[in-house]
């Protein structure tokens, strides 16, 4: 595995202000934007199939679906493709995200 990749020593927090110092460990990927919850078990698996039909386009072909439901207006097809392609190309839909005035 790539040292770049995983860590190389595991991260850490500190414990609240005025109880006894202590480390408590922090996943390694606990990288998601604040404000905004975790996709559920449903969209990563809806983005795992999307990703068996599409192969190595598929965050593309979620984001060009994205675009289409957001022109037409329909927004539940576009928050569905948006979810999709945010799990299989965080960068990529954040550009969605800035197209409708969310935050990334």
């Amino acid at each position: 595995m790539s040292r770049g990749l995983a860590p190389t020593r595991p991260s850490y927090r500190l414990s609240r202000a005025g109880t006894a110092p202590i480390r408590i460990p922090e996943a390694a990927n606990d990288n998601e934007a604040p404000g905004r919850p975790a996709q559920s078990e449903a969209e990563i698996r809806a983005a795992l199939g999307h990703f068996a039909r599409h192969h190595l386009n598929a965050a593309h072909d979620a984001h060009a679906r994205a675009t289409a439901a957001l022109a037409a207006g329909d927004e539940a097809n576009f928050v569905f493709w948006e979810n999709i392609c945010r799990a299989l190309d965080r960068r990529l839909a954040g550009t969605l995200s800035e197209a409708w005035g969310r935050p990334a």
